[in-house]
């Protein structure tokens, strides 16, 4: 009974969406098929993305990655900027947790000496982080679900993201520049050093292989069975690393809005609920049940994929838990010496709901 205590602590999302699921399939009616309600499509790439990306973080690029942009940096104010804006841009293609494992720990090594700036500097890039991750078709599990779900033309889902990512960006930069400029000197830890270079020269032809295959130009078969079939001989031990928990909550919900939307009466209320508030349920959802599990529900019941895009990605600021993202930042803060959770709560709360207001109503007014 502990352990399933201490699991339902650890991975919430994922025992609500099992207890839904397995609900769900008591009360629809006979004759649903639960296989053909998953999207083995997305969580096959999706799949495929977590073990490359592991492969690239194991090998020691991400974190070489990491060091070459700082170390050029002489200013506290200017590292913070870099620190920021590489949190963004490393999630429009590793996504944005695997961004915030990456450059968190790199963050608050960095800032060691100057442990005032570590709060803030978290909060901004996982911000910008989760921001980010809105540019790209694979820069999050939701957007890859959804742009595959919607079948979305790569240039009207660019069009959405692209104008609120730069501003997004803006946004997460700009506050940087009222910090208090200190001189800032590297340490002299060791350097990371990468371990198979041929290794990663095949992952980075994979992780080519996975974005044609997201674009619909590579089919999804292939795609999956070449990274399998490349990391089974390469390092075996990296089908470990994939999130599995995060698969299977997927599949929970795919199984619970599949039975859901056979109940004619819950589907039509749902349907007709929804149906002009797209938008703004997926971002209110979000702020509840975080941002990929919105995304799962609201589409079987909506064709608006462009408002669930941007309420799901914008929905990720908010509240701690609206982007799961954003709990990694928290639990590496929360690790280090001094630190002062309640503090950081209040600041990250008082920073993501101000961006998600600005961007929301930018969203809302000029985009959609």
């Amino acid at each position: 009974m502990k352990k399933l205590l201490e699991s339902f602590k650890t991975e919430p999302v994922l025992w609500i969406s099992g207890i839904l699921a397995f609900i769900s399939c008591l009360v629809a009616p006979k004759g649903g098929n639960l296989l053909e309600m998953l999207d083995t499509d997305m969580m096959a790439i999706l799949f495929c993305f977590m073990l490359i990306i592991s492969g690239f973080a194991e090998n020691g690029l991400l974190q070489l990655i990491s060091e070459k942009l700082v170390s050029k940096v002489r200013s506290a104010r200017t590292l913070s900027a870099v620190l920021v804006a590489a949190a963004f841009f490393m999630s429009m293609l590793i996504t944005n947790d695997v961004a915030l494992i990456t450059i968190v720990p790199f963050t608050i090594m960095t800032l060691s000496s100057m442990p005032h700036y570590i709060p803030f500097v978290l909060i901004l890039q996982t911000a910008a982080a989760n921001i980010g991750s809105m540019a790209t078709p694979f820069g999050n599990p939701q957007n890859l679900f959804l742009f595959s779900t919607f079948n979305m033309p790569a240039g009207e889902f660019f069009r959405l993201t692209l104008p609120i990512s730069l501003l997004g960006l803006f946004l997460t930069i700009i506050p940087v520049f009222f910090l208090e400029n200190e001189d800032f000197e590297p340490s002299d830890s060791k350097p990371a050093v990468l371990k198979h270079k041929a290794y990663l020269a095949l992952y980075a032809i994979l992780f080519v292989l996975c974005i044609l295959s997201v674009f619909g130009i590579l089919d999804t078969f292939t795609t999956f069975m070449s990274v399998c079939i490349v990391i089974f001989i390469t390092e075996t031990e990296l089908f470990t690393k994939a999130d599995y928990s995060l698969l299977l909550t997927f599949a929970f919900f795919f199984v619970f809005v599949g039975n859901i939307k056979l109940i004619d009466e819950v589907s039509s209320f749902m349907s007709e609920f929804i149906m002009g508030r797209e938008f703004l349920s997926s971002l209110l959802l979000s702020q509840v049940i975080s941002n990929v599990p919105a995304a799962v529900m609201l589409s079987g019941f909506t064709d608006r994929g462009d408002a669930l895009i941007l309420g799901t990605n914008i929905g990720g600021l908010g509240t701690i838990i609206a982007s799961l993202a954003s709990l990694i930042s928290y639990k590496f803060y929360c690790r280090t010496e001094g630190a002062k959770p309640l503090s950081y709560l209040v600041k990250f709360s008082v920073l993501n709901f101000s961006m998600l207001i600005i961007l929301g109503l930018f969203a809302y007014f000029i985009i959609l």
